[in-house]
């Protein structure tokens, strides 16, 4: 499939891209309902709630915001999240996915109503960035390159209002900080799309970085979405675990009942060598009832067997536990299996299996998005 993002950063990046539009609604919201503090309250409420996978409750806050504000793309938009979150991961073919794509529709039709009556409304603009910036990723899921990359151009138009904007709201230090990271780093993942990117803006890895971090400590809206990028960042592109282990513990710290970054904590603290917290929470994941997160743990165990307690049959178990939980899973789950083919590639070389060696670092490298265990898996390749 072209263009296909690895799982975990498809998930964030559809969560991510949703929040952009929050910025606005301190800053450039005057006259509107959203900025008054009674309705401002609500958004928040359901906001956090729905980050706590607390689906009924952020329902509730939902069909306030939808009474106070009928017309407004905002709670077709956090229907979106909510169902996203209720559901992670959801795979493009399933009733979740369509029912989440019915709510995005229904926030792009009353944006454009707000962009018909003005062109230059900053709150529509935003939430045009959003949502185009949604539809990019989903078309780029798919496979629909040219789909994916008009979306993301409209998205873009509307982006750039932002650029200049950094010192008016806190907010713009995460939509510029994502940009201006990905911008250099996303071509350099998909090599497909390096002939369509010259006509937007040249990034700034490093400054990309240091907006993001800024956006993490000062942002109101943004600053979860933040340091999920950053701990993302860290440990799949920057190859700095310890970082990543500090921004992913912020965010199960503050969201306790969401299984989704306690995966991302529990992969950081095993790469960053922290295994007995890396137990704790891989207790917690195997025991789960989604075999997403069930799996994710059992890949978890494996890596803790074989990495730490140096138990290589126990660590074959889980490994092909985790395949056999997540053989039905879609794309979004083909990260941990790269890492579970992996664990049984360096088992069967340690053993001297070297046919089975090569078999599995095949399988790994195709389902592997990051570049970890794509070089591990090359390097073996190569000389075996």
């Amino acid at each position: 499939m072209v263009g296909t993002l690895n799982a975990d950063r498809l998930q964030m990046k559809y969560r991510v891209i949703f929040f952009i539009f929050c910025s606005v609604f301190k800053a450039y919201s005057q006259g509107s309902l959203i900025d008054q503090p009674t309705s401002l309250a609500v958004v928040k409420k359901g906001l956090y709630y729905i980050y706590n996978t607390e689906t009924r409750k952020a329902e509730q806050y939902i069909h306030l915001v939808e009474e106070l504000m009928p017309k407004h793309p905002v709670a077709p938009m956090m229907r979106a999240l909510n169902i996203n979150w209720s559901s992670n991961p959801v795979e493009s073919d399933s009733e979740e996915f369509r029912k989440l794509s019915g709510f995005l529709q229904l926030a792009l039709d009353r944006t454009k109503d707000y962009l018909h009556k003005d062109p230059d409304d900053i709150e529509a603009v935003f939430f045009a960035i959003v949502i185009y910036g949604w539809l990019a990723q989903f078309y780029d899921e798919d496979g629909h390159t040219f789909k994916a990359l008009n979306a993301a151009k409209k998205a873009y138009q509307y982006m750039k209002v932002g650029f200049d904007l950094l010192d008016r709201d806190p907010e713009f230090y995460f939509s510029t900080g994502l940009y201006n990271y990905y911008r250099v780093q996303y071509p350099e993942s998909n090599p497909v799309y390096k002939p369509f990117v010259w006509f937007f803006r040249s990034g700034n890895k490093e400054l990309g970085l240091q907006q993001l971090d800024h956006a993490s400590k000062e942002a109101t809206f943004t600053s979860a979405e933040a340091a999920m990028y950053l701990a993302h960042i860290y440990l799949r592109y920057e190859n700095k675990p310890q970082t990543a282990v500090k921004y992913s513990g912020d965010l199960v710290n503050r969201f306790p009942r969401n299984m989704f970054f306690k995966v991302n904590y529990g992969e950081a603290l095993l790469a960053a060598g922290e295994f007995q917290k890396a137990y704790i929470i891989i207790q917690i994941l195997v025991q789960d009832s989604k075999d997403f997160y069930r799996m994710s743990g059992e890949v978890f165990y494996g890596i803790y067997m074989e990495k730490h307690i140096s138990d290589l049959p126990k660590a074959k178990i889980w490994y092909q536990k985790s395949l056999k939980t997540g053989e039905h899973l879609g794309a979004r789950a083909d990260n941990k299996k790269s890492l579970a083919y992996a664990g049984l590639a360096r088992i069967a070389d340690a053993q001297g299996d070297k046919d089975a060696a090569r078999d599995h670092y095949k399988k790994a490298m195709k389902l592997a998005q990051y570049d970890g265990v794509k070089n591990q898996a090359k390097r073996y390749l190569r000389t075996n």
